[in-house]
């Protein structure tokens, strides 16, 4: 495996700290990290249509997750290919792919893992569950738990389908448990985490609450977005503000839409759909801003306006995903479980556009069906993005690669594996990390070869999970053509690891977007620095 060029980059990966920071800096800070590789190109596939080869980002294919209810909100699944029409931006699809809802009878207990020691669920479908302490008021937070665990006690001890709790505070998302089909073990965690109160929704930080909103999407979006089967976000808590864009310079609304559409974009990649569980009891959340282009739960006049053109509202932006949003009702554990209920039983449609048009515009998506009785949920647009290959700055990395080694979750887009770690001259550290060319998304070199662009960054954390070193590099691989099973390319990663190191984590991020994380055994951390010393 030839290195056609591997630059190291000094710069920091640690974000600066601007309390009451202006919206420009906020959403140039949440864009900055994705919007140049945010291609909507492959979102999955099924077995059939791709040979276990190299990803190639050569087709605008567009995979579907759509929910069939009747009037009475009961979930059809008797349907059938003939029943659907879809249609973007007016124009009829071939509908190239189709799968109806069906039962994963083997979900594993617990998960085996994969060739690179990660937990590998197969095509089960995934739950996060998001207890969102960042824009909830203190007393409705406790309220939201007391929900969740009284859902989990509703269930049977062995869930479903594998689950992961996540918390959302003022310091970012952070997982609480790993996935896991474990129900005790989920409500163990919950009850034992302690609450905090929210900073930023109690000086009114509206910025700051939609830029960590956003970025903790995103970041849920791109650690499961190797796991093949569908996934869902159950947010249990407020949504978070909205923004009238009316009042915004034409930066400031570039700088929102691209926050915004880059998001979705990522969503849909990842077949990931939000639900939304408001725990305030007897009320709507607020209507300003609304877009009502089209909803969940009716199917609209084809229209390409785009629905967050002159401003942001998380009801319309969570009907964007496919996904549902409760509110005003006591029972938030019945709808916890009608969400999941939902996102369990779904058709699986894909196409590719008869006009593949990749100008980052809105394009909107119909489905109708031939009984005009029945609702649609399914997602209803998205803004291809041609992929480039735009040069890096170290500014860029600040969002989700920071965020893929601070946050404790496992991303398992590329697959990697710190193999080893020894202590090089001057006690520089030495690491070799090989990365798996099969999972690399390729793009078209000179003389028919493949190439694949990406950034590679060996990082150390302190107990506390704060960045505290890291070294950053770009390469240009050059790929085999027809890579074998077991066909790696090895990269050499250097790092000064400081005495205080808990962790050491490398993290690789492809030109598509999809990241991957790996760990050095922790005994090898301590070796190292004991060397060291």
């Amino acid at each position: 495996m030839r290195i056609y060029s591997a630059t190291p980059s000094p710069a920091s990966l640690r974000p600066s700290s601007y309390p009451r920071a202006s919206l420009y800096r906020h959403l140039s800070l949440l864009i900055s990290g994705i919007t140049w590789l945010i291609p909507l190109l492959c979102a999955s596939v099924s077995a059939q249509d791709v040979p276990t080869t190299t990803l190639r980002v050569q087709s605008q294919l567009v995979v579907l997750d759509v929910v069939v209810t009747d009037q009475a909100g009961n979930v059809v699944t008797n349907l059938n290919r003939d029943d659907f029409d879809v249609s973007e931006n007016g124009v009829p699809q071939e509908i190239r792919n189709f799968d109806a809802p069906h039962k994963i009878n083997s979900i594993p207990i617990t998960a085996p893992k994969d060739k690179f020691g990660r937990e590998n669920w197969g095509d089960a479908p995934l739950t996060m569950i998001v207890i969102d302490e960042m824009n909830t008021p203190f007393e409705e937070t406790a309220y939201s738990r007391q929900e969740v665990d009284r859902y989990l006690k509703s269930q049977p001890s062995l869930l479903k389908q594998p689950t992961i709790i996540l918390w959302l505070n003022d310091s970012g998302i952070h997982p609480v448990t790993s996935f896991s089909r474990d129900r005790d073990a989920l409500i163990t965690a919950i009850d034992s985490h302690k609450a905090s109160l929210s900073g930023k929704y109690n000086r009114g930080a509206v910025v700051e609450q939609l830029s960590a909103s956003l970025s903790a999407i995103q970041q849920m979006a791109l650690f499961s977005r190797g796991s093949k089967g569908d996934k869902q976000i159950i947010w249990v808590g407020r949504s978070f503000p909205g923004i009238d864009g009316t009042v915004l310079d034409g930066k400031q609304l570039e700088l929102m839409n691209k926050a915004i559409s880059s998001t979705i974009d990522l969503l849909m990649q990842s077949r990931t759909t939000i639900y939304v569980i408001d725990p305030t009891v007897n009320a709507a959340p607020h209507a300003q801003f609304i877009n009502t282009v089209g909803g969940p739960n009716t199917i609209t006049p084809f229209s390409t306006t785009d629905p967050f053109a002159t401003g942001f509202n998380f009801m319309t932006f969570v009907e964007q995903t496919g996904g549902k949003y409760f509110y005003g009702r006591n029972d938030l554990n019945n709808e916890i479980e009608d969400s999941i209920s939902r996102n369990t039983n779904f058709y699986t449609l894909s196409y590719v556009p008869g006009d593949p048009i990749q100008d980052g515009k809105y394009r909107k998506i119909d489905i109708r069906l031939k009984d005009p009785k029945l609702v649609v949920q399914a997602k209803q647009g998205y803004y291809p993005a041609r992929l480039t290959q735009t040069a890096v700055a170290a500014k860029d990395l600040q969002f989700d690669l920071h965020e893929a080694l601070v946050s404790g979750m496992t991303y398992n887009g590329v697959g990697l594996r710190l193999q080893r770690c020894q202590l090089g001259p001057q006690g520089i550290t030495i690491c070799d990390v090989a990365v798996d060319n099969n999972s690399l998304a390729g793009e078209a070199g000179p003389d028919d070869s493949q190439r694949a662009s990406i950034v590679a960054v060996l990082s150390a954390l302190d107990k506390n999970s704060v960045l505290i070193a890291n070294s950053v590099y770009k390469f240009a691989l050059k790929l085999p053509a027809q890579p074998a099973a077991t066909s790696y390319t090895n990269l050499p990663l250097h790092l000064a690891v400081p005495p205080n190191a808990k962790t050491v984590r490398v993290a690789v991020r492809d030109i598509s977007g999809r990241i991957g994380t790996a760990d050095l055994d922790p005994s090898q951390v301590k070796r190292l620095i004991a060397q060291h010393r």
